[in-house]
């Protein structure tokens, strides 16, 4: 019984140390000295300051887990003034380098917005968006009139290395399409199209998925397009956004699992969906120390 309890602490204690990882921590070291009769609480005041600490250490427990069950890899909402720097809003400082002419404007969709006039934003590579498969892709877009024979890069990966993908604008191949295409590790290319359904100057809520299996594509929530696709899409490279492209984007966003059409709804009109089922160490963890009691 104690190794397994010993166990549990020491795999928690790999994952990142938090206020709320330090109560747990505590919480279980009461929890055991009361189950062995370690020490006895007696008095009023005392059984009052137990009773307060277990309470706000379960709420903190259950704000952890819900935070670490978020999906989100990278979130640019674009709703502070930035500069040279755009924040990453998902805690995992996947921040955006802006480079040339990009600038901050209050009225976007959902709060600010990014114009892009020539420019682009860098977010480095790192291990929580070099995703390999079970990837959401999402964004608004507003592009300003698209010149005929153009394609223009809304973000790419590494494009056209393997491994990589990347999300367009089509006014060249076809006629006003949006554009996701990918290449696998192993070179193999995957194009999926929305073709006819660019607008200029309107807002649209732009989706991509990928579960190893297909391409999926959403226009303002609704399925368009269904691709067969396959492999792992894990490049090193960084992300680049709005290489070429004239006009606005908001609210980028990048989920290491595939949403579901509800879910994307409901990222698109602004909320914080939260995929079921993940697979948190945290929660793991609590439950393997809980099934000990």
């Amino acid at each position: 019984m104690i190794s397994a309890y010993r166990d549990s602490i020491v795999n928690f204690y790999k994952t990142r140390l938090t206020l709320a990882n330090v109560l747990i921590i505590i919480l279980i070291i009461i929890m055991l000295c009361i189950k062995h009769r370690f020490f006895r609480i007696g008095g009023f005041i005392m059984r009052t300051f137990l009773f307060i600490i277990l309470v706000c250490t379960f709420i903190l427990i259950m704000g952890q887990i819900a935070s670490a069950a978020d999906p989100t890899i990278l979130w640019l909402k674009f709703d502070e003034s930035f500069k040279q720097e755009v924040n990453d809003m998902s805690g995992l400082d996947n921040n955006g380098n802006v480079v040339g002419a990009v600038s901050y404007v209050k009225d976007g969709k959902i709060g600010g917005a990014a114009k892009f006039t020539g420019g682009t934003i860098t977010v480095k590579t790192s291990d929580t968006i070099n995703v390999e498969q079970n990837l959401t892709i999402e964004f608004w877009v507003r592009p300003d009139k698209v010149p005929a024979a153009t394609y223009w890069r809304l973000l790419h990966k590494g494009w056209v290395s393997n491994g990589s993908y990347i999300c367009g604008i089509d006014n060249n191949w076809m006629v006003m399409g949006y554009t996701w295409d990918i290449t696998n590790t192993a070179g193999v290319r995957t194009d999926a199209n929305m073709a006819g359904i660019v607008q200029n100057e309107t807002w649209n809520y732009y989706t991509a998925t990928y579960d190893g299996k297909k391409v999926v594509l959403y226009l303002d929530g609704k399925q368009q397009v269904e691709t067969p696709a396959n492999g792992k899409i894990s490049g090193g490279a960084d992300i680049i956004i709005a290489e070429g492209y004239m006009g606005m984007l908001d609210e980028i966003r990048f989920s290491s699992v595939v949403l579901t059409p509800d879910e994307i709804k409901s990222h698109m009109e602004g909320e914080k969906a939260q995929a079921v089922g993940s697979s948190d160490k945290l929660a793991t963890t609590w439950a393997g120390v809980k099934s000990g009691f």
